[in-house]
């Protein structure tokens, strides 16, 4: 499931605004650079299973609201845990942007790109 109308819902919520500030209250400081040994203010919320993983609207709520599911971090660590995912810099732009042409194409024309139109 793709960062689509439920998932926009879900995020801008007011349930999630006040649980990202109930972690961040619990969890002041990035969990990674406490890992490492460096005190940084934690400014994101991370889940650790992607709300994306999820095959429908109530695992993708359960993914998102669930608390054992996050992780507060500084923006740097947020950046590295997505890329580490895959789901962040240049190979996974060009990877969203054939699934959506293939979604596309599919859609259209009934076959995958590649094929003969």
């Amino acid at each position: 499931m793709s960062k689509d109308a439920t998932y926009k819902r879900l995020i801008g919520s007011r349930r999630w605004q006040l649980l990202r500030r109930a972690v961040l209250t619990a969890h002041p400081l990035c969990e990674e650079c406490e890992r490492e040994g460096y005190v940084t203010p934690a400014t994101e919320v991370h889940h650790v299973i992607p709300c994306e993983n999820a095959t429908n609207t109530r695992e993708m709520e359960n993914l998102m609201f669930d608390d054992r599911n996050l992780m507060a971090l500084c923006h740097y660590h947020h950046v590295q845990k997505h890329m580490e995912m895959g789901r962040s810099g240049k190979a996974a732009a060009k990877r969203k942007n054939e699934e959506h042409l293939s979604r596309v194409v599919a859609r259209f024309f009934g076959e995958t790109p590649g094929g003969v139109f």
